[in-house]
């Protein structure tokens, strides 16, 4: 399948509720990542309310490393249920459990993605939570994915973020010359500014747009319970959209090309 990766400029534009909402949302077996390199833990204490990470996750996957225990081995021993929908099977990975680990964890970074890539060559879509970019994205992530998505929001304040700090992001991926696509993913299009006009500003295509609705998104980001016709409403129809639009756009990279295709058109 597909190695996807969502990080941000600045801020709190909504990354980690989209990487949850895209995992569950996925037409398809999905591993999501915690690979954000300041620690908050927000998807075992929001989606899993309080679920205990019970030893696994980076850090141990960082143990089995030193132990020189094959990563590709014990990958999957270390996830977490993360629900399941239509026969699909999805799980999650914990991140650090400390401040301060993700330094430490340098060389682990080349064989974790390879045991990822090698996880979505046998269908599973992987979709990382990477946090900020200005945190400094690993170049072995960067390098295996298939797709780098910053993800922010469309007003001017978080737009000027990503003014600063997308030049080095694509500078870095074109440097590592893989192959890697970049694009961005917005939340609430047109608030006030629509993906056309962001495409054109910043010269990168914008693969997907999801509803900004605050309450439903707290279904996954809090583990709030489903409000009345969450499953049919704005936030879930769009997610739906976005994973479907992104995994035809990894399918056929020569859609990323085309800011023209919007998530309806490429989800048909």
């Amino acid at each position: 399948m597909s190695l996807i990766v969502l990080t941000s400029a600045t801020g709190s534009p909504g990354v980690t509720t989209t990487a949850v909402g895209l995992a569950v949302c996925w037409p398809g077996d999905t591993l999501l990542v915690d690979a954000d390199r300041q620690p908050a833990q927000a998807v075992l204490a929001g989606f899993l309310n309080g679920a205990p990470a019970a030893g696994r996750g980076l850090t141990a996957l960082a143990r089995a490393h030193r132990e020189r225990r094959p990563l590709a081995d014990e990958l999957r021993r270390h996830c977490l249920p993360l629900g399941s929908q239509d026969g699909e099977r999805r799980v999650f990975l914990p991140g650090f459990s400390h401040p301060g680990s993700a330094s430490l964890f340098g060389p682990v970074w080349p064989e974790l993605t390879a045991a990822l890539e090698q996880l979505s060559e046998s269908g599973v879509t992987v979709i990382v939570d990477a946090g900020r970019i200005g945190e400094g994205l690993p170049s072995a992530l960067l390098a295996g994915a298939d797709v780098v998505l910053l993800t922010t929001r469309t007003s001017l304040r978080a737009l000027a973020g990503v003014r600063l700090h997308l030049p080095q992001a694509r500078q870095r991926i074109e440097s590592l010359a893989t192959g890697t696509q970049l694009g961005m993913l917005l939340v609430g299009e047109r608030e006030p500014y629509a993906a056309r006009e962001i495409s054109r500003q910043f010269g990168i295509p914008v693969w997907a747009s999801i509803a900004n609705q605050r309450r439903a998104a707290r279904v996954w980001s809090d583990g709030d319970p489903e409000p009345r016709g969450f499953a049919h409403s704005a936030l879930v129809r769009s997610m739906r959209a976005a994973a479907a639009g992104i995994h035809h756009r990894v399918v056929r990279p020569e859609l990323a090309l085309d800011t023209r295709h919007t998530n309806e058109e490429v989800a048909r």
